[in-house]
């Protein structure tokens, strides 16, 4: 209870803050980059993250948009939300005697929603996120530079949903997933030119493309304080066009950039939870996930004309269907003001066989804490989660075009990543 009092004396200390608070927050939001590390990213208000994600039979602010639109019908007033993600990832190599990490560096995403009570059983809804990215920067010499050097993939999801009370305890919701989708991949290429190994060549992969899909949530509450929610996405298609260049030493002429497309497929999901609120001035909370991962089968580089003598570049990835799972918890100290922690054990849909430092996946512990307080009408959220993968080892063969990679980079991978997360909203 010390620690509890300790900290809500600390947020009440924040009340001159708010102006500084929100000025920084809206500067950060305003950039147009939005990555994140990992390839699906679930980290979309602060509210869930400080709990584990587990928030799909809370769903009790805007960005229940993304976790389950039905929630929207808990809210009295409009509200505008707006949130800011911070990942810092730190990945390591060490095999054959070699050693390597990725560059350290920031990715960011962000979130905005607007949600709109028109009625005491409906409620309008508008979400701007980022549901999937990679990012991943090795260095160009590193021992697996003929598999990946840099990996970045960003993604725009714009989500209007509709939101129906049905009966008193019962919600249900649909909405639809416009995506813009943009990948840029890079890795190197050895040249041996009459007999003479030349410095390697780069290969450099840029597109982007679009999808449509849809999603639909469900929130009941038979008794009091305790909840059932479930949300639904579909998988979306998206057929990316671009440029591939290959770009040679010296004195090897220079080639121009070729035009082609690869057809990518983001999973279908589902998430099932309970919330049980009985425990006052607790709040728990467990959800699982299922992704379907399993549809990520191939990467296919269609090219308008042959680059090295092929008109396709092809490896397999073989993913399969994965599972999370999310406890989470949260303290009401008094009314407006919140802390929150969590647990997450996340289980990688990357298989032995095609195991890649493109995106070096393995199961993950994710250890979460978060607050929120409200001032006024408005209400700031702050989250971290620590993440911490298991050590994998590689020990494959990846090949393009079922040529074998000069270097396989076969050795330990490990990963962390420090992820902050900020959010204000506004209720009118």
């Amino acid at each position: 209870m010390m620690i509890i009092a300790s900290i809500a004396k600390i947020i009440g200390y924040g009340n001159s803050l708010i102006p500084i608070f929100m000025i920084i927050l809206l500067i950060c939001c305003s950039a147009t980059t939005a990555l994140g590390a990992g390839f699906a990213l679930i980290q979309q208000g602060t509210a869930a993250m400080g709990q584990g994600n587990a928030f799909v039979a809370d769903a009790s602010d805007a960005s229940a948009i993304f976790y389950n639109p039905a929630g929207l019908n808990q809210l009295k007033r409009a509200q505008v939300y707006t949130g800011l993600f911070l990942n810092h990832p730190d990945r390591e190599f060490s095999g054959g005697g070699l050693d390597s990490q990725t560059n350290h560096r920031f990715y960011k995403s962000m979130t905005a929603y607007i949600a709109i009570p028109v009625h005491n059983r409906v409620a309008l809804g508008i979400g701007f996120f980022s549901p999937f990215g990679m990012g991943t920067a090795w260095p160009p010499t590193w021992a697996g530079r003929y598999i990946t050097t840099s990996s970045n993939l960003k993604t725009y999801n714009l989500n209007p949903v509709v939101s129906v009370k049905v009966l008193d305890n019962l919600s249900v919701a649909a909405g639809v997933d416009v995506l813009w989708s943009s990948v840029w991949l890079k890795r190197r290429s050895p040249v041996v030119f009459r007999g003479t190994t030349l410095p390697d060549a780069e290969l450099d992969l840029k597109g982007d493309g679009s999808g449509v899909g849809y999603n639909f949530g469900t929130l009941y509450e038979p008794v009091k304080d305790v909840k059932l929610g479930f949300a639904y996405r579909s998988q979306i298609n998206v057929n990316h066009s671009g440029v591939i260049t290959n770009t040679l030493p010296s004195p090897l002429p220079a080639t121009g950039p070729v035009s082609g497309n690869a057809a990518i497929t983001y999973p279908n999901s589902f998430t099932m939870g309970v919330s049980y609120g009985r425990l006052t001035p607790f709040t728990f909370e467990f959800d699982t996930t299922w992704t379907g991962w399993s549809k990520y089968k191939t990467l296919k580089v269609n090219l308008d004309q042959a680059v090295n003598g092929a008109t396709t570049i092809t490896s397999a990835k073989n993913w399969h269907d994965a599972w999370a799972f999310r406890f989470g918890a949260n303290y009401k100290i008094r009314e407006g003001m919140k802390i929150r922690a969590g647990y997450i054990y996340d289980l990688t849909p990357v298989p032995d066989d095609t195991f890649d430092p493109q995106v070096p996946d393995a199961n993950r512990h994710i250890f979460t804490v978060g607050a929120d307080v409200k001032i006024m009408r408005f209400t700031l959220g702050i989250a971290y989660n620590f993440i911490v993968a298991e050590s994998r080892t590689k020990n494959n063969t990846l090949s393009f075009n079922g040529v074998p990679a000069a270097l396989q980079a076969n050795g330990e991978y490990n990963s962390n990543v420090h992820s902050l997360g900020l959010s204000c909203s506004f209720d009118f």
